[in-house]
């Protein structure tokens, strides 16, 4: 050193450079977090991991995806969807079929074999949502849903709207 005392910044008081905002965001995520560790938690004695039961959830909401679509909606790679789709049709749960629109492409849909667990995915939903909604009246889950739904609406009107 050239004997000059060097002069560092005084650390910043949270509320000088987080805002309420962020902090409202990092709770969400914060809480997605955890929801999942817990869930992946139980959801593992099914044989299950979290891409694959991810995998099954949206396949739920939206049937006959394909491989591609759930890539993009999960925000995963495509080989980490092939590998967690393969083993998920290994165990007969799902099968992959040419997409009536596109030979290239590989659509996905349950076979029978889903309803064998299907009650094991809700049992486990059922027992995080006990954790989840303590204490919540009804009318409250009501309040917080729709809040979310607007800033979901939000983020699609930003991002060009769902897929």
């Amino acid at each position: 050193m050239d004997g000059r005392k060097r002069k560092f910044r005084e650390p910043h008081e949270p509320g000088d450079v987080i805002s309420n905002d962020d902090s409202i965001l990092f709770l969400m995520g914060e809480v997605s977090r955890s929801a999942r560790r817990i869930y992946d938690e139980w959801i593992s004695d099914v044989g299950l991991n979290q891409t694959q039961w991810r995998i099954i959830g949206l396949l739920l909401r939206e049937p006959d995806l394909t491989q591609a679509a759930i890539a993009k909606r999960l925000e995963l790679e495509s080989a980490t969807i092939g590998q967690a789709v393969y083993a998920l049709s290994e165990r007969g749960v799902v099968e992959r079929e040419r997409a009536p629109s596109d030979g290239r492409a590989w659509r996905i849909k349950f076979t029978q074999n889903v309803d064998a667990i299907l009650p094991d995915l809700r049992r486990s939903a059922d027992r995080l949502h006990a954790i989840l909604w303590h204490d919540f009246s009804p009318e409250e889950k009501d309040v917080l849903k729709r809040l979310l739904d607007r800033v979901a609406v939000n983020l699609d009107r930003r991002l060009g709207g769902p897929d």
